[in-house]
């Protein structure tokens, strides 16, 4: 996966250095003046500002490093709900759908175009670029449960061949 600039300045965004290896820091919530430790499921008290920071580390290591198995081990729970139509609800299931091997993301160009957080939801809006198809748009949103992400919904739209507007989708 060929990943924009902009993906490794998502932890900046956020606040938070987020490294690429899986756990090298823990995320601190300091309204609770806790360090939470992973992995953050099951749900335990969190406030608005670890959920953000939760999120920066969550997009850093699942877009930035690639570690798809690792960030959601780390930060969904068994029972995730999962509402895209091709994978079933359950943690297990969205990592055999996404890890290597199940869907080629080598030769995905990945640009990050949008982050936001709302608490408890957050969201990412991304172009996808493959050889020999249309640009795709993904927004990604999910739901935290205190330090447990616990719900996610997904909209995917390719660039139509006869889009008249040149904004459309990005």
């Amino acid at each position: 996966m060929v990943l924009s600039t902009k993906v490794l300045q998502i932890a900046f965004y956020f606040g938070v250095l987020c490294p690429l290896a899986q756990g090298a820091f823990p995320v601190v919530d300091r309204a609770h003046g806790l360090v939470q430790e992973r992995p953050y499921c099951p749900a335990r008290p969190a406030s608005p500002e670890f959920q953000r920071d939760a999120l920066g580390e969550f997009l850093h290591e699942f877009f930035g490093g690639g570690l798809v198995k690792e960030s959601l081990d780390a930060f969904t729970s068994d029972n995730y709900i999962q509402h895209n139509p091709f994978i079933l609800s359950g943690r297990n299931n969205s990592i055999a759908a996404l890890s290597p091997g199940a869907y080629d993301f080598s030769k995905a160009n990945v640009t990050i175009l949008q982050v936001l957080f709302d608490s408890p939801f957050g969201m990412v809006h991304y172009k996808v670029e493959l050889p020999d198809q249309p640009p795709t748009a993904i927004t990604d949103i999910w739901r935290f449960n205190g330090t447990c992400i616990e719900e996610h919904w997904d909209v995917i739209q390719a660039l139509p061949a006869n889009a008249k507007n040149p904004l459309a989708l990005f």
